[in-house]
């Protein structure tokens, strides 16, 4: 292996200062602004889910996975979401028996998990790009990302599924350059949580555990680093495809809703954005829709699965509104579908959490992060082709994550694009450590100015 892959005390003291550095930001912000971490604070930057939220964590502490789910007559058995982390929020709130200091736990948890989040993506930029310029200013940037700080303490998905973006994309890029057994199989274990988080993010996770596959060919002792990433995998999803087929007799990975948001994205309402449960029923009053009266009857994979059809009349009837809602789901998954409307770059909570000093200059920080780093990824996806074997898979994240809300519908506000900021963020700083002429005659020359050993 090329030495500047060998890490040595510098790379530790650079991974301590990015790690406590962020930590210390996260705690300062859930201090001062949240009140000791027990409120969510002046801003969030993920919808608002709290009812959804506080009827799983109840019903999941009494062993049943069940909420009223869209469409839906009132509260059932679901599996249209993802399951982890509300199991998370159940099972630490069977030690607390009080909502509001789990979520306070919770908050100082993410706290925790965000930090190391940032850090890790100093040594995805090491590794992916042989250089420890690339991984400390893509860990420093991870670590002031506003949008991260806020989203701290929300007691949401966003921080949870960002470290395990960031943990599985470092597992990845290791695991692609020198293969090992160990990294392989929590490879696929981390692919496997991730999409158990957030289940618009499973063909990702397929696509990234392939990816593997096809690369153990030319690593050392290939075949066992395939069948164990496959295993890491397998071993993470089938306790809860056995339950969804006990449950609902078919066989469903982690989330059967996938007919439901590409329907949500493309019925006769759709706009590409979000809709509430009232918007979705006068669509399904609408043209040949099946009727919410009828839906209501079926099981939930029967109810989600019998909007297939309208999707192809809907497309067909009208390409030209079906490609501009495709726009509008891509802009709105980076903006967040607000921004589109009236310009908001994230939703209101408390008033007076923010300092003074500080207040005038949030909504400028969000403009200025999210532009910044749109900018300079484009320019460093482009500038990274010489790295491409090397960084994988961070390079397959940019697409498999936007394809699911392209394809169906973004929300209000940027929660599905916040854990690509850490992957777009690092191509970003591919393009500020080119700024000096020793880093960039590497950084450009690629993956072949270091043969391996």
């Amino acid at each position: 292996m090329n030495s500047s892959l060998r890490f040595g005390l510098g790379d530790l003291l650079l991974f301590l200062l990015i790690l406590l550095g962020a930590g210390a930001v996260r705690g300062w912000y859930l201090s001062s602004c949240c009140q000791q971490a027990t409120t969510e604070g002046p801003y969030q930057v993920q919808d608002d889910w709290t009812s959804e939220r506080d009827e799983l964590v109840k019903n999941l502490k009494t062993g049943n996975f069940s909420a009223r789910a869209p469409l839906a007559a009132g509260e059932e058995t679901t599996a249209h979401a993802g399951y982890l982390y509300p199991l998370m929020l159940a099972g630490l709130d069977r030690a607390a028996n009080d909502l509001g200091v789990t979520y306070q736990r919770v908050r100082w948890l993410q706290a925790g998990l965000g930090a190391l989040a940032a850090s890790f993506y100093y040594l995805i930029g090491r590794r992916a790009f042989h250089s420890r310029l690339v991984g400390f200013i893509a860990g420093l940037l991870a670590a002031l990302n506003p949008y991260w700080i806020i989203n701290t303490a929300e007691v949401n998905d966003g921080v949870v599924t960002t470290f395990l973006l960031a943990l599985a994309i470092l597992l990845g890029v290791r695991a692609g350059q020198i293969g090992g057994p160990l990294t392989s199989l929590l490879y696929g274990l981390s692919l496997a949580a991730l999409a158990s988080v957030r289940a618009a993010l499973l063909p990702f996770a397929v696509m990234a555990d392939l990816w593997l596959l096809w690369r153990s060919r030319r690593l050392p002792g290939g075949w066992m680093v395939a069948v164990l990433a496959l295993l890491g995998f397998l071993i993470g999803i089938i306790p809860w495809v056995t339950r969804n087929y006990q449950t609902f007799h078919e066989v469903t990975p982690i989330a059967d809703s996938s007919y439901l948001h590409l329907w949500i994205g493309n019925n006769s309402r759709a706009t590409g954005g979000p809709e509430s449960d009232e918007t979705m029923r006068k669509a399904l009053a609408d043209r040949d829709s099946p009727k919410a009266a009828d839906l209501e009857k079926m099981s939930q994979p029967q109810r989600y699965r019998s909007l297939a059809s309208q999707l192809g009349r809907e497309t067909i009837s009208d390409p030209a509104h079906a490609i501009e809602r495709r726009m509008r789901a891509g802009l709105a998954f980076f903006f967040g579908d607000k921004w589109i409307t009236n310009r908001e770059y994230c939703r209101t909570g408390q008033a007076g959490g923010v300092p003074g000093w500080l207040a005038p200059w949030v909504t400028t920080l969000l403009v200025g992060s999210l532009f910044f780093m749109l900018l300079f990824a484009a320019l460093g996806w482009r500038w990274s082709y010489g790295w491409r074997r090397e960084s994988m898979p961070l390079g397959l994240a940019p697409v498999w994550f936007l394809l699911p809300y392209l394809l169906s519908h973004a929300e209000a506000y940027s929660g599905p694009r916040l854990p690509l900021d850490g992957v777009l963020i690092c191509y970003a700083a591919l393009v500020i450590a080119c700024i000096f002429p020793s880093e960039a005659k590497h950084l450009l020359t690629g993956e072949e100015a270091y043969p391996r050993a």
